[in-house]
């Protein structure tokens, strides 16, 4: 089992969260923001925060969205961030009675770059993740978590901050990370992206560093034919973690999308 936070009330809204983080990164803001319209559920990943890693196989992707998905409420909006919308984008193609609504936060249906996919980071980037796991954990980790926040309005306060805050937080499990990495190495959500039948939102910051921003407008332009019905919408002065960076703002995006799919939370 993986370890999950539930609170709130209203409609269901389960969240995933990103490579190396934890649920205690973003409980803060979903309990403020979004706990007061939803019941909102933090599933932890395979292998990070409380949750113990699984074994691995030759069917990790498999494996994960099997263990994630016994844990999701009977049906639910689902909000994916980074490796978490990698994963929401699987669940929802092949779990369509369980998931009402999709939000893709920081993420886009494939992480690395391709000769016929650039709204990516390339694929030495991840190398490089990998083979710095293995000699200093703790450094690399320091490293992509500043690197998330990079680009977004008052960078520096915010990075110290964040980094204050997670100093005594758990670190994951090098078997979570790794099996994380080979996730986002692997994922490739475009050939089931057209049959995801849910109204899908996504979710970008303006100044990513992971989803490079001069590509944006051309992912707006060129996945529409692929998800006509999509909504997409800029947070902008944001970078991959907007939650931290513009916590009302993200918010707001979120709740004025599902406003939209719920009849219940219209009348809140």
């Amino acid at each position: 089992m993986l370890n999950t936070d539930t609170f709130g009330q209203g409609p269901n809204l389960t969240l995933l969260h990103g490579w190396a983080a934890q649920n205690s990164d973003w409980k803060n803001w979903a309990e403020t923001e979004l706990a007061p319209f939803f019941t909102v559920t933090l599933i932890e990943l395979p292998g990070f925060g409380n949750s113990d890693a699984l074994p691995d196989s030759k069917h990790i992707e498999a494996d994960w969205i099997a263990a994630i998905t016994a844990e999701l409420p009977e049906k639910t909006h689902l909000l994916g961030w980074s490796l978490g919308g990698l994963l929401a984008q699987k669940i929802a193609k092949q779990s369509p009675e369980r998931i009402q609504s999709l939000i893709c936060l920081a993420s886009t249906p494939r992480f690395i770059q391709a000769d016929d996919w650039k709204w990516a980071v390339s694929p030495t980037l991840i190398a490089d993740f990998i083979q710095a796991i293995g000699t200093d954990t703790a450094a690399t980790l320091k490293h992509f978590w500043k690197l998330q926040i990079q680009g977004s309005d008052g960078a520096r306060k915010l990075i110290k901050e964040f980094m204050s805050k997670i100093k005594d937080s758990r670190l994951p499990s090098i078997k979570g990370l790794l099996q994380g990495l080979e996730l986002l190495k692997s994922i490739d959500c475009r050939p089931c992206a057209q049959d995801i039948k849910c109204p899908v939102l996504w979710l970008l910051g303006e100044n990513d560093p992971l989803i490079p921003v001069h590509f944006i407008q051309d992912f707006m332009t060129e996945f529409s034919t692929i998800q006509p019905i999509a909504k997409v919408e800029i947070l902008s002065g944001a970078a991959h973690m907007p939650f931290i960076s513009h916590p009302s703002e993200t918010a707001e995006q979120i709740i004025v999308f599902l406003q939209d799919q719920s009849p219940l939370l219209q009348s809140t």
